[in-house]
């Protein structure tokens, strides 16, 4: 049923098709139930749309964190990064701490293929989104300037108590991984670790 929290779309088209089916029979009849109808389908779909957009699921909720801590990187803001790291893994933390301030970062760029699952039976909550990203970044040493590196992340969020996804695990590979459609096509066995 998330389709129905998470895209306003179908719950727009299905109430406009539903008011003008209705429009076209009150136009032909003139019948005081159908223009009541009418307007019943005006207010539920506007209905629809407001809890739509008030109703944020644990998907839209992992994938606003991911764009934060996007935000984040780009501006090469490592310390507020890494509060985004799940207490309960702190290799995590260790890992991001050593890649991070190796790079100064000027752009990151996640691309439309992003998928996100969410496990809400798991304990704690978990969540793995999947998804290519392109950095443009330069080394803190100047070897590379303003270099664009295509990557495919696989990142695991982990809901901690007060209901916050915090990254429990990360990893990158071959962007070619996010390219391939079917999870057994032998193509997105790329791994460059």
């Amino acid at each position: 049923m998330t389709w129905l929290t998470e895209n306003p779309l179908p719950v727009l088209l299905i109430g406009s098709l539903t008011a003008i089916i209705l429009a076209g029979g009150w136009l032909q009849t003139g019948s005081r139930w159908l223009l009541a109808a009418i307007f019943a389908a005006i207010a539920l779909t506007i209905g629809a749309v407001l809890a739509e957009r008030l109703i944020v699921t644990d998907r839209e909720q992992v994938t606003q964190t991911l764009f934060d801590i996007a935000a984040l990187v780009e501006r090469n803001q490592v310390n507020e990064a890494l509060e985004y790291a799940y207490p309960g893994t702190p290799a995590v933390r260790s890992q991001a701490a050593a890649e991070l301030p190796l790079y100064r970062f000027s752009e990151v760029n996640i691309k439309s293929n992003l998928e996100v699952r969410v496990s809400p039976e798991r304990h704690p909550p978990t969540a793995v989104a999947e998804f290519n990203v392109v950095v443009v970044l330069s080394t803190r040493d100047g070897l590379l300037a303003h270099r664009r590196i295509p990557r495919y992340l696989e990142v695991t969020f982990l809901q901690d108590d007060d209901g916050q996804w915090r990254v429990g695990a990360y990893e990158h590979f071959d962007p070619r991984r996010g390219f391939t459609v079917d999870p057994d096509d032998p193509r997105g066995e790329y791994d460059d670790r």
